[in-house]
């Protein structure tokens, strides 16, 4: 469903660059100095990419709400997220667990997920403080959105690091399973966005934008 709602709207825009190049000329040269002088106030364009992929994705739940779990790795995910919330770390194992395996969970010596903990403290506070996991997902991409333009001022210019933030938006905050489901990826994703900004050079001649 994600792949086909990308690959329309490509398309549409596609038709309409070959179609009317000249469209919206003008709106565009407006908003490129806008664009401009957002990016040059670095902090402010960090914040930015990341209340609009909050934004975007919270203003397609009509039409791409939030999604039940279907794969393995997700309910494990979720038992943690849920083990956490609860104030725990792992759970007693059930007197007759052999009969209750199932994948990715460990039985012994305690009931838990096989995961490591940075994508269930996610969860666990979309559930604790938003009623549901989904809402620790949510979080955390537009956290990640906003790590990525973070990450790319050290490596490029101001223009382009938030048009890459603003490309991360749209390409993985709203129709991408990073977004979509509770296995995540946004959260590993965090993670290796601070190493990457703090040892790159920072250019500050370059062309444009």
């Amino acid at each position: 469903m994600f792949l086909a709602i990308e690959i329309c709207l490509t398309a549409i825009a596609i038709a309409l660059a070959h179609i009317a190049p000249e469209l919206g000329a003008n709106w565009f040269d407006k908003w490129e100095k806008r664009f401009g002088a957002l990016a040059r106030r670095r902090a402010l364009a960090v914040l930015s990419v990341g209340i609009l992929a909050l934004a975007l994705r919270a203003a397609l739940l009509p039409i791409l709400p939030i999604p039940e779990p279907a794969i393995h790795d997700e309910f494990s995910h979720l038992l943690l997220a849920d083990t956490l919330a609860h104030g725990r770390l792992a759970n007693p194992t059930h007197p007759m667990w052999i009969h209750f395996e199932t994948f990715h969970v460990n039985q012994n010596p305690t009931y838990a997920s096989m995961y490591y903990p940075g994508q269930g403290l996610f969860l666990a506070a979309g559930q604790v403080f938003g009623g549901h996991p989904f809402w620790g997902v949510w979080l955390s991409v537009g956290l990640m959105c906003a790590a990525i333009c973070w990450m790319l001022q050290g490596w490029l210019p101001p223009g382009w690091a938030l048009l890459g933030g603003g490309l991360a938006v749209m390409r993985l905050a709203l129709f991408s399973y990073w977004a979509n489901t509770y296995f995540g990826g946004a959260v590993t994703a965090i993670g290796g966005r601070p190493g990457a900004g703090s040892v790159a050079p920072n250019q500050t001649k370059s062309p444009r934008p």
